[in-house]
């Protein structure tokens, strides 16, 4: 079987072409509908990871909601912290690229104006034209919280590196676009779905046989929690000011307390040190204490599942000798890192960062190099890496903030759910609540509810039926 469907086991082709596992015989399929065949039931219980308590509040990739059949994912053995040689950072990364590209005579970049997409656009315009291919940019026209519009930021960064390409522009009207197709691989677990489907679709159109983005950019190469000690070690006593500083300019005094108590968790016992770090690290979405969304029956299965999860977790960090700054950069990355939603289009898709050989490169980086107080702006620290693979005449036009789009998001997370009574209300699944209540306790909560909507009622479609639930 896994000769057949062409299985390498890696998990760089698993994040795109997903891969499905039956755990009573072991067979593998692309098509989860086939492994739950005859029965054809999904899992509610699964469907409720996506809706509330940890997977939700974290953002983990939906289960596969078919009842016996798993999502594979493969194991990836990470190297320890401060393995992999810093220098060695560009050939790395446009390796990864070059691996993505794969023969691709034409691809596509979702290009954002960030510093994620922008690393990948930079490496593979250079191989494209190197080696004779066409290179295209998709640019969604959104404005950011402080109403900058992305399309006029990316022209402008194009022409201060003198780079001419075909940018396409995909107008943020998402009520004129086409809803995505149902696919039994699962629930969507992206927000703008039609903006990304009419990217999709714009890049097969151009005749291109890969889409690359920027994500997981933040994740894999980013600065984050617990770097306190290795900017100490190297006795960048500049950075270690500011590293720590902007931890109180964002009231966040759970995390220094958190940056102290990673320097002596070695000494404590496995169990408080663990106990200690979900308490600063893990807060946020272990302890949401937020309105209960899901009815009891599926709140307890949640609850009883994020123990079982704490509990692997806790496995993990011992064998891993108990190192906050391991595990955090582990949990920034995993287990978001093996998956990517499917897009339901006959295109590849790939990012770099997630790349498998990139990804254990990178985890393997000092920590310390994640981090450098360098120029005006607080942003920019937290990416360091990012800024050494990008022109220096791209610098000045970087965005300076973290870019959140928030007006825009808000005006389409009102736009999601239709009126009325849904069908996960009438299955028991969540308790009957409207948009404004929604968006009350999360506001990304309406359109995951949306997504595992419409992807219950496209099952019915096809002649599934729920699993009773017990």
């Amino acid at each position: 079987m896994r000769s057949e469907l062409g299985i390498s086991g890696g998990v760089s082709d698993v994040l795109s072409e997903p891969l499905f596992s039956r755990p009573k015989d072991g067979a593998l399929d692309r098509d989860p509908m086939r492994l739950a065949a005859p029965a054809k039931r999904f899992s509610l219980r699964k469907l409720a990871l996506m809706l509330d308590g940890l997977p939700f509040e974290a953002e983990f990739p939906p289960e596969c909601p078919w009842e016996g059949v798993t999502r594979h994912r493969p194991p990836l053995d990470l190297p320890p912290l401060g393995s992999s040689d810093e220098s060695a950072l560009d050939a790395e990364f446009a390796a990864a690229v070059s691996r993505c590209l794969g023969d691709a005579e034409s691809a596509v970049v979702l290009l954002s104006g960030g510093m994620d997409s922008w690393a990948v656009f930079t490496y593979a315009w250079r191989q494209a034209r190197r080696e004779g291919r066409r290179l295209s940019a998709v640019v969604w026209n959104l404005r950011d919280q402080f109403g900058k519009a992305t399309a006029g930021l990316v022209h402008r960064q194009l022409r201060a590196v003198g780079i001419t390409c075909d940018l396409h522009v995909v107008p943020a009207e998402w009520r004129e676009l086409p809803e995505p197709d149902w696919s039994p691989l699962g629930p969507r677990h992206d927000y703008y779905t039609r903006l990304h489907q009419a990217t999709v679709d714009h890049a097969h159109a151009l005749g291109a046989t890969v889409l690359l983005s920027g994500q997981g950019g933040d994740e894999v190469l980013g600065a984050w929690n617990h770097l306190s000690s290795s900017l100490a070690r190297g006795r960048r006593w500049r950075d270690l000011r500011r590293y720590l500083a902007a931890f109180g300019r964002a009231d966040s005094l759970v995390e220094v307390a958190g940056e102290a108590a990673a320097l002596v968790a070695r000494r404590l016992p496995p169990e408080t040190s663990f106990q200690l770090y979900v308490a600063t690290a893990l807060r946020d979405v272990v302890n949401g204490g937020r309105p209960p969304v899901l009815t009891d029956v599926h709140r307890e299965a949640v609850r009883n599942w994020t123990e079982d999860w704490l509990a692997a977790r806790f496995a993990e960090f011992r064998a891993e000798g108990g190192d906050w700054a391991t595990a955090s950069l582990r949990d920034s990355i995993f287990p978001w890192a093996y998956d990517a939603h499917p897009l339901g289009a006959p295109i590849r898709q790939r990012s770099p960062f997630v790349d498998e050989t990139f990804l254990r490169y990178a985890f393997g980086l000092p920590p310390g190099s994640r981090f450098r107080a360098e120029g005006p702006f607080p942003y920019q620290w937290y990416k360091a890496l990012h800024l050494r693979l990008l022109p220096p005449e791209l610098r000045p036009l970087l965005p300076e903030y973290k870019q959140s789009y928030s007006d825009a998001f808000r005006r389409y997370v009102f736009d999601v759910l239709p009126e009325g009574p849904l069908l996960v209300e009438e299955l028991g699944l969540i308790r009957p609540m409207d948009r404004l209540d929604l968006e009350k306790v999360h506001p990304r909560l309406p359109i995951v509810v949306r997504n595992v909507e419409r992807w219950v009622a496209g099952a019915l479609e096809a002649g599934a039926e729920p699993a009773p639930t017990t």
